[in-house]
C-alpha cells in the first residue's frame, strides 16, 4: 500500500513520472475497481438510502394511503410521507418521465406509471418489477417480511452495476489513450500503450475524488474538474525520451 501511495505523491509532485510505466499490474486493476466505484457512488447512496426508506415506513404504517396498482398504473390518494430529510411519494399526478417536477427531497415515489428513485435513472421502473406489490396492504407486507431480502437484491444490483462501470471504463480509457500514444510516436517519443494506461488510471482516480466528494455532497457532477488534469499529462508527455533509432 504504502508503494501505491507513492504514486499519486509522484504525480501531485511531478517528480519521477518515468516509474509509472513500472507500477504493477495489480495497481491497474485496483484503478479501474476504485475509478468505477467512485463513478457508481452517488446512485450506489442514492439506492441504499431509498431502501433505508422503504424500510422505516414501517413505522409509519398509518401514514401509507390507499392505493391499487391497476394496469401497471398508480391510482389511489396523493400524499408525501416525510421521514426526516426524506420524502416519499404516492400519486398518479406525475409519470416517470416527469421526475424533473417531483421536488429534491423526495427520495422514492410511487408514480402514476412507476416507480421513482431519486439520481438512479430519468425513467423509472414499471410496476411489473414488484408484481408482488398491488395496494397499500401487498406494500406493508412486503415491509414487514421481504425488506431483508431486499437488500441482498441490492447487493446484488449494485454488484452488477459496478461491474459493467468497470467494463466500459476498460473501454472508454483505452480508446482515450490511443491519442496521447499516438501524439507521443508521432514526435518521435518512446511512448507505450500500457504506460499511458497505467498513468492515466492514477490522474482519473486523483480527479474523481473531489469531483465525485463534491456531486455527493451538493448534487452538482463538476466533471469540467477533469480538466484540472491536464498539466499532469502534459508533463508525462515531456518525460517521454525519445526515440534515438527513429532520428
Amino acid at each position: 500500500m504504502k508503494e501505491y501511495i507513492s504514486y499519486f505523491k509522484r504525480l501531485v509532485t511531478f517528480e519521477n513520472y518515468a516509474l509509472f510505466r513500472a507500477a504493477h499490474f495489480r495497481y491497474l486493476i485496483l484503478n479501474i475497481f476504485i475509478i468505477s466505484l467512485l463513478i457508481a457512488a452517488p446512485n450506489i447512496i442514492t439506492l441504499v438510502n431509498s431502501v433505508q426508506a422503504v424500510s422505516s415506513l414501517s413505522e409509519f404504517d398509518e401514514e401509507i394511503p390507499e392505493f391499487e396498482i391497476l394496469g401497471g398504473e398508480y391510482t389511489g390518494e396523493s400524499k408525501t410521507v416525510s421521514l426526516g430529510n426524506n420524502d416519499i411519494l404516492f400519486t398518479d399526478q406525475y409519470t416517470t418521465h416527469e421526475s424533473e417536477e417531483i421536488g429534491e427531497a423526495v427520495l422514492f415515489g410511487f408514480l402514476k406509471n412507476g416507480i421513482y428513485i431519486k439520481d438512479i435513472q430519468d425513467s423509472g421502473f414499471d410496476y411489473s418489477y414488484i408484481s408482488q406489490i398491488s395496494n397499500d396492504e401487498d406494500l406493508k407486507t412486503f415491509i414487514d417480511r421481504q425488506i431483508s431480502s431486499l437488500y441482498f437484491y441490492v447487493m446484488v444490483y449494485i454488484a452488477f452495476y459496478v461491474s459493467l462501470i468497470m467494463f466500459f471504463t476498460v473501454i472508454l480509457m483505452t480508446t482515450a489513450n490511443y491519442f496521447p500514444h499516438l501524439l507521443s510516436l508521432l514526435y518521435n517519443k518512446k511512448s507505450r500503450f500500457m504506460s499511458w494506461f497505467k498513468f492515466s488510471t492514477f490522474v482519473t482516480v486523483l480527479m474523481l475524488i473531489p469531483i465525485v466528494a463534491i456531486q455527493i455532497s451538493t448534487g452538482s457532477a463538476l466533471w469540467w474538474l477533469y480538466l484540472l488534469s491536464l498539466p499532469f499529462y502534459w508533463h508525462y508527455f515531456k518525460k517521454i525520451p525519445l526515440d534515438k533509432r527513429k532520428r
